[in-house]
């Protein structure tokens, strides 16, 4: 499933694309899940690191989507941002804001289509992200959708998996390196904790999906807290429209 977000201040704008995803959907199988928003304020206030594809108009009325496009991008390395304009002038300038790609008004449900396909291939990417792990049982191939934490055990760390613990002689700060801006973050010295399992934050408790309970120290928590929140864990309505006037 691909989960797009629709920023633009023109309703017949949002209509249109929502319009082409439902195509897209029907000739092509995929799933969709759209997120509309009218300002670039509605998808910063609600904005969720799950994210896949963004189309963000510019300028808007208040903050222009130079300024949101950059928001996004500090909190969110994966995401494909595309943006809908009328003229080239800002392309440049948006390129470096950390944006993908543009698409020019009147928009066409082709160049639409090639969007899909590239956030689609990026995703599939990003699903594919594993390491390999040797230790004195064997070689482990571990998808990072696999792990659910991974803990310090002794002089070595102990990934948990699903199916198994595997023993990794890696040190906590190089898991931490090579997960970098994934949903695998530090809560504690000794602990990195998976969000796409989240179920419960009490007090210094992060509890998973399957029961585990990992503790989260006091100076890291405000941190989890606000991992939490922009890996998508509020109380938005997905797939609802964002844009009460």
């Amino acid at each position: 499933m691909l989960v797009i977000g629709i920023c633009d201040s023109e309703t017949s704008v949002r209509s249109l694309l929502t319009g082409f995803a439902e195509r897209y959907c029907r000739e092509t199988g995929t799933h969709l899940q759209l997120l509309s928003y009218s300002s670039g304020e509605k998808l910063l206030k609600n904005y969720m690191l799950d994210l896949d594809l963004v189309f963000l108009e510019i300028p808007f009325r208040k903050m222009n989507g130079l300024a949101i496009a950059e928001r996004i991008r500090q909190q969110d390395l994966r995401v494909r941002i595309v943006f809908l304009t009328t003229v080239l002038s800002y392309v440049l300038e948006a390129y470096e804001a950390g944006v993908d790609n543009y698409l020019l008004k009147p928009l066409s449900y082709a160049k639409f289509c090639r969007e899909l396909t590239r956030a689609l291939e990026e995703k599939d990417h990003a699903e594919a992200l594993c390491i390999l792990e040797e230790n004195k049982s064997g070689i482990y191939k571990i998808y990072l959708r696999q792990i659910l934490y991974i803990e310090t055990e002794k002089k070595h760390t102990l990934i948990h998996t699903g199916q198994e613990d595997i023993v990794s002689y890696r040190q906590m700060k190089q898991h931490e390196a090579l997960f970098a801006g994934t949903s695998l973050v530090r809560c504690h010295a000794a602990y990195l904790v998976n969000l796409r399992y989240f179920q419960k934050l009490e007090g210094a408790i992060l509890t998973l999906t399957n029961g585990a309970q990992i503790p989260v120290s006091r100076g890291r928590r405000a941190y989890v807290v606000e991992q939490i929140r922009r890996y998508g864990f509020t109380f938005h309505q997905k797939g609802k429209e964002d844009d009460a006037e």
